[in-house]
């Protein structure tokens, strides 16, 4: 009874929304619905680590989102916070480590305690630079990239952008996915990465407050599509009529982050293009 409850609930989100629009002019399909690893498998890994990354992609991950930064001498260093004090044993900003101080770290500790982990090799939890990431994953892995913080790293947006271009992520599948996204909810860093090269697609992150309904002011939304491809917005406040402005404007919707398998459902059947989740499997038979 429950499922087909559900089922009935996902006919009537689809036929309250109103037809796409036919004009689709964007470097992510219109069509399709794409599982974004947050942070890895991080609800089965600790997040950012290579571990993480590798049991994404065992679980079919269509993408891996991870998050950068730069260290004191400069390197693109792969964890969450720009302070090391939540998922590591020592403190201070990232900012302050060199990267042969961070790499004495281990990014498997969660406010002191240790996260359950696989059985893996403990210096594999070391905290990854972003090139590593690239070289250790199959080339057929796809990446969402967040920029955090850019206010304390000048010079970051360049930094990524010739990381990209090395090992050609600036570039589509064969079915017609980009292999790598920028996301952030700095919107001067987003237009830096646009200036730099429009071919980077890239989602401007937007938050809401509890209980709010996602809407963007109209003079907002032309800013953001003076450069962004779509946006990601916690899918709480995501509805059937946001996802179809969204469209009709000729961006994508991703929602994060949703480790919830009815609201998956939900998003999907609204038409939302891909979601955020810990849990990669989470729709999985």
């Amino acid at each position: 009874m429950m499922k087909k409850i559900i089922g009935i609930c996902i006919a009537l989100i689809l036929l309250s929304a109103c037809s796409l629009g036919s004009d689709w002019d964007n470097p992510m399909p219109e069509d399709g619905f794409i599982m974004i690893a947050h942070r890895g498998a991080s609800a089965y890994e600790p997040e950012n680590t290579l571990p993480s990354f590798e049991l994404a992609e065992k679980l079919d991950a269509d993408y891996i989102e991870l998050d950068v930064h730069l260290t004191k001498d400069g390197e693109l260093i792969v964890m969450h916070d720009d302070e090391v004090d939540r998922t590591t044993e020592s403190m201070g900003k990232i900012k302050d480590y060199t990267l042969r101080e961070l790499k004495e770290l281990d990014a498997n500790e969660e406010e002191g305690e240790i996260v359950a982990v696989t059985g893996r090799d403990k210096d594999a939890y070391e905290i990854p630079i972003l090139s590593e990431v690239f070289d250790e994953m199959a080339d057929d892995i796809h990446y969402v990239i967040e920029l955090k913080d850019t206010e304390q790293y000048v010079g970051i947006e360049k930094k990524i952008i010739d990381l990209m271009k090395e090992y050609e992520l600036i570039s589509e599948n064969s079915n017609g996915y980009p292999r790598a996204i920028i996301h952030s909810f700095d919107k001067e860093a987003l237009k830096e990465v646009h200036r730099l090269n429009p071919a980077i697609p890239l989602l401007q992150l937007i938050s809401f407050d509890e209980d709010e309904e996602a809407k963007i002011p109209k003079k907002e939304l032309k800013d953001m599509l003076s450069y962004a491809s779509g946006v990601g917005v916690s899918y709480e406040a995501i509805t059937p009529s946001f996802v179809n402005k969204m469209h009709k404007e000729g961006l994508v919707v991703h929602a994060y982050t949703v480790d919830d398998a009815e609201a998956a459902l939900r998003l999907k059947a609204m038409g939302v293009n891909g979601i955020h989740t810990n849990e990669p499997d989470l729709l999985d038979e």
